[in-house]
């Protein structure tokens, strides 16, 4: 592995947020926190998965990029509430991994620097999640799809508590989500799916290659309670996951954007999948200066 380097975005100016899911009206002063926190993690993630592009390895830069909303309400929760939450990340989309080692940074369990090493080798910053494996990671996410079913046995471990899983459009088309689906509800299992609805996976546009699918008619049908909005809208966001919190029971809040939202030339693009280039990563800074 190359020697570390100073990360070049000041991650401690991140700014520990506590919420409350009781009320799921943000303040302007919480509001503003979290569109701070939000804009520095994924200036963080375009940085270190553009590594990735650089050394000439893939790294999914679209996926963690796109949920940064959502997993800054959740950290937000967690901290405000740990006893009322199993506070994991739980990500289906184990491609996303870029969102655990950026949290694992964040809550010092990663040193900073070992970011600009993702996907390198030897780093111990795979491709998909290693418990036990990158320090801070908490879960092994298997292919992609494969995390549902488990973090109902989660939720049944833990009666009494919150569990989350970040999903995806892609990941719930794979038929263990199926079966997940249909014991969450049989069981009345306390498990909120966080989805990315994005109209983008590896196969392209799913409103193309599967007309009249949609993931929220899909997981309706299963009996799972739809909380459907879009997901750069903040307070919106905010108030769906507090409902989602709030519902005993089995609950997907699905959040609709353009995959790789703000960036541009990625922008509702399928390039937006995989790795951002060198190119576009730097164009990017240079809008946002």
């Amino acid at each position: 592995m190359s020697p570390s380097l100073p990360f070049p975005i000041n991650l401690s100016a991140y700014q520990p947020l506590k919420l409350d899911a009781s009320n799921p009206t943000l303040t302007d002063e919480q509001r503003s926190i979290l569109k701070a926190n939000i804009q520095l993690c994924r200036d963080a993630i375009v940085f270190f998965t553009a590594t990735g592009a650089a050394r000439g390895v893939g790294g999914h830069t679209g996926g963690p990029y796109d949920t940064v909303p959502e997993v800054a309400i959740l950290d937000a929760l967690f901290r405000g509430s740990s006893e009322q939450y199993v506070p994991i990340f739980f990500d289906e989309a184990g491609h996303r991994v870029a969102t655990q080692y950026l949290m694992a940074a964040l809550h010092g369990d990663l040193p900073v620097e070992k970011l600009a090493h993702y996907r390198e080798a030897h780093s111990h910053l795979p491709g998909h999640p290693e418990v036990n494996f990158t320090p801070g990671v908490k879960f092994s996410s298997g292919r992609l799809g494969h995390m549902w079913p488990y973090v109902n046995g989660v939720a049944i471990a833990n009666p009494g508590k919150t569990v989350f899983c970040l999903g995806s459009d892609g990941s719930q088309q794979e038929g263990n989500d199926a079966e997940a689906a249909r014991l969450a509800v049989a069981q009345h299992i306390n498990v909120k799916l966080i989805i990315d609805d994005n109209d983008v996976t590896i196969a392209g546009h799913p409103s193309n290659y599967l007309p009249g699918y949609t993931v929220a008619k899909t997981l309706a049908g299963q009996g799972i309670k739809i909380l459907e909005g879009n997901g750069e809208d903040l307070d919106d966001l905010y108030r769906r996951i507090c409902e989602a919190v709030n519902t005993p029971g089995p609950v997907a809040v699905v959040n609709k954007r353009p995959m790789s939202v703000g960036i541009e030339g990625l922008e509702g693009s399928t390039h937006g999948h995989d790795v951002i280039s060198v190119k576009l990563a730097i164009a990017t800074w240079k809008s946002a200066v």
